[in-house]
């Protein structure tokens, strides 16, 4: 997981349009540009041009060997997951980290609200498969730490699994994408 506590990333991805690009990106990835822009409703010049504000910063990444000839452009994510650094005094960082993380919010609860609204379209199996919880715990801030730890820590072999079937196409016939998503901040007693 890559620590993001470069600025100029988090402008790049306060964009709406890129933070739905690269969310489809990790869904769906390796692709071609015109999939993509089909998948977004968009022209592919304007998701070429997002993924060319992207790629410098390690965001994505080409896939020529996909490439069937020379105007097919792939792309994948290039990040298995990131955190950000939160810590910044500098006015600057903390406005850009506050546009990315109300974008991110955003988008977790538009994508939490389609499935609601979809999910019995689902075969049963994948219905009874997908879960959502809540907890209300008292910790403090160490046991706070512990638990994101341990979390992570659940997670990682899953996201190894499924960056290791991207990067060699073998990706079992009845896989589909999985968000998870979860919170854990303190609130006021």
């Amino acid at each position: 997981m890559r620590q993001i506590d470069d600025m100029d990333v988090l402008k790049v991805m306060t964009s709406r349009f890129r933070m739905k690009l690269f969310s489809l990106l990790f869904r769906i990835g390796p692709v071609t540009v015109s999939e993509l822009a089909r998948r977004m409703d968009a022209d592919p010049g304007q998701v070429s041009y997002h993924l060319r504000q992207m790629q410098p910063h390690g965001l994505i990444e080409d896939v020529p060997e996909l490439a069937r000839d020379s105007r097919e452009r792939w792309v994948r994510a290039a990040l298995s997951g990131w955190a950000l650094v939160r810590d910044s005094e500098a006015p600057e960082a903390r406005a850009a980290l506050q546009a990315w993380t109300s974008q991110w919010v955003i988008d977790q609860f538009e994508r939490l609200r389609d499935f609601e609204r979809t999910h019995m379209t689902l075969p049963e199996d994948w219905r009874h498969a997908s879960f959502g919880s809540s907890r209300h715990l008292r910790l403090t801030k160490d046991e706070l730490t512990q638990l994101a730890d341990q979390l992570n820590a659940v997670l990682k072999p899953w996201r190894e699994l499924t960056r290791a079937r991207v990067e060699s196409s073998e990706i079992p016939p009845d896989t589909r994408p999985i968000f998870i998503f979860y919170h854990a901040f303190p609130e006021e007693p």
